[in-house]
């Protein structure tokens, strides 16, 4: 469920749920979103649901215009982690269907050097902080437990302090083995868009923490704000503490603007992360221990679950089928389920709906009982399942204990050399044609379940007699390495273009095996991971 996260006028952090239609934010009372501000249009700006189940965000002529991300616009696509400026109000926009992206650190200039008119304070000065400040302070990450992820508490704190500072962007790290590098674990507002630009960070200014033990603010007046330095104009660090030893760092910023952050953002910085530190450090040390322990039985029960709604998956005389599922530490609820519907025609379907425990299996076994009934019975569904889709959606949105579940249709029908699909919110699959020819299917459409109206259509392609279909779970190309670096898709990709790349189904899904145990080098992902290969063809040795 998409939200807008924000602080009220009396610094109350307020939610607004986002569904179907459109959300106005102003002063007029009119509008579903009422801020009380000079600096704000009475409609000054709109977020809406696109027909591809995405949100936009739209400034509606307003005076002080309407920002994302520190960048001014008239329209954008919002993506998890945005940050919005309307006026002088600042929304945070929450998809808990999308998950951001590990970090590309290469946005830090070293050849910057530390922004002038940057104000130091030792982590072991005194710090003054109002009553107000200290409230404020005290809720970031209060709602997490201890026992989360420690992506999960710092992505709640991160949202939270870039609230309360009225920031534009922001990130929180972890130190690495070396003193300099840096393992960011959450972000907001950093994500370069393909084609986009990304105001750049001095890395000077944000490894400071490091290696000075201190906490810094720049510039300290208006008159020495200068954007033609080269990185963000305004902002705040501060080291991420643990028992006296810093873990990590904590920065925001402005890219643009025109007003610095006050000499009390360094202390509200320290204070917060002070806090975020003793959480991270509380969950980093618990999570081996009390977390293992406490869902050790759970995750065997799931397990046990997810591997009785399982089925084989058999290859034919038509069709080679080879699949694998890689099991995580902390999710699982991965399904693949293949049915040869015939000497020609083959129906897939992916499932993903790990972490919502028992009621994501269970919404996985209607949809995989639905779909199976409807192309086992009506000829037309398997090339043309968007009547199923409608039904299982228009089932799912109307009920209470719907899950964010992502799913995968596809079909082949070799008599007619045609693939016919529905991506509700998966990984897009992807088309091998020859060696060295690799297409992405990326036809998506919403997630099964948030909007009782929307209107599935299956997208169909030409297949050539020889091809390879290769389909995937998230947990593939998010999979972090021991150093905190996701496997993503550019791996995957360059590991299928090879010259030798064409083979049966079995070598293909060798090679994805063979780079996913390579990138890891041992380490358990917590998200479980699968991928299908579908080949047809005879290849010559």
């Amino acid at each position: 469920m998409a939200t807008l996260r924000y602080l009220d006028d009396n610094g109350q952090c307020l939610a607004y749920k986002l569904s179907t239609g459109q959300v106005l934010i102003g002063r007029a009372e009119t509008c579903q979103v009422t801020v009380e501000s000079d600096m704000i249009s009475r409609e000054h700006a709109r977020v809406e649901l696109t027909p591809d189940g995405r949100f936009r965000a739209v400034d509606l002529g307003s005076r002080n215009k309407t920002f994302v991300n520190g960048e001014q616009i008239t329209e954008t696509i919002l993506t998890a982690g945005d940050i919005l400026r309307v006026g002088d109000r600042i929304f945070e926009f929450v998809d808990e269907t999308n998950v951001s992206e590990v970090l590309d650190m290469r946005f830090l200039t070293p050849e910057k050097g530390e922004p002038p008119g940057a104000e130091w304070a030792k982590i072991k000065q005194p710090i003054s902080l109002t009553i107000a400040q200290l409230e404020r302070i005290a809720q970031v990450g209060a709602d997490k437990p201890l026992t989360g992820r420690a992506e999960d508490v710092a992505s709640t704190a991160l949202g939270r302090v870039i609230l309360d500072l009225n920031a534009e962007r922001g990130f929180i790290a972890l130190r690495g083995d070396k003193k300099t590098d840096l393992r960011p674990i959450s972000h907001r507002g950093l994500a370069q868009t393909p084609g986009g630009s990304l105001t750049p960070v001095s890395e000077a200014f944000v490894i400071a923490p490091l290696l000075q033990q201190v906490a810094g603010c720049y510039p300290q007046t208006a008159r020495q704000m200068d954007k033609k330095l080269g990185y963000a104009v305004t902002g705040v660090v501060a080291p991420l503490t643990d028992r006296g030893e810093i873990i990590g760092v904590l920065y925001v910023d402005r890219p643009g603007g025109k007003r610095p952050f006050p000499a009390t953002s360094t202390a509200y910085a320290t204070a917060a992360g002070a806090q975020i530190g003793s959480l991270l450090g509380s969950t980093l040390r618990s999570l081996p221990n009390t977390a293992a322990r406490e869902s050790a039985a759970w995750m065997t029960t799931i397990g046990r679950v997810q591997t009785a709604l399982s089925e084989t998956s058999e290859s034919s005389e038509a069709y080679q089928v080879a699949d694998k599922c890689f099991p995580g530490r902390a999710r699982r609820g991965d399904f693949i389920w293949v049915d040869h519907i015939d000497e020609h025609r083959l129906s897939i379907l992916l499932v993903d709906c790990g972490g919502h425990g028992m009621t994501g299996l269970a919404q996985a076994a209607l949809i995989r009982g639905a779909v199976s009934t409807a192309v086992r019975i009506d000829d037309d569904a398997v090339m043309d399942p968007a009547t199923i889709f409608n039904a299982i959606n228009t089932t799912l949105a109307n009920s209470s204990a719907r899950q964010v579940v992502p799913t995968i249709y596809l079909a082949i029908d070799s008599s007619i050399g045609k693939l016919s699909y529905i991506n509700a919110g998966g990984v897009p699959p992807l088309l091998m044609l020859k060696a060295g020819r690799l297409l992405t299917m990326d036809q998506t459409s919403l997630v099964l379940g948030v909007d009782a109206d929307y209107s599935y259509e299956a997208t169909r392609v030409d297949l050539p007699d020889a091809f390879r279909l290769i389909a995937y779970t998230d947990g593939l190309i998010d999979a972090a390495s021991a150093a905190g670096e996701a496997l993503g898709s550019d791996r995957l990709h360059d590991a299928l273009l090879v010259s030798d790349s064409f083979g049966s189904a079995e070598e293909v899904l060798a090679r994805i095996t063979k780079l996913w145990a390579t990138h890891l080098s041992g380490a358990i992902p917590d998200d479980d991971a699968s991928a299908l290969v579908v080949a047809r063809g005879w290849v010559a040795s």
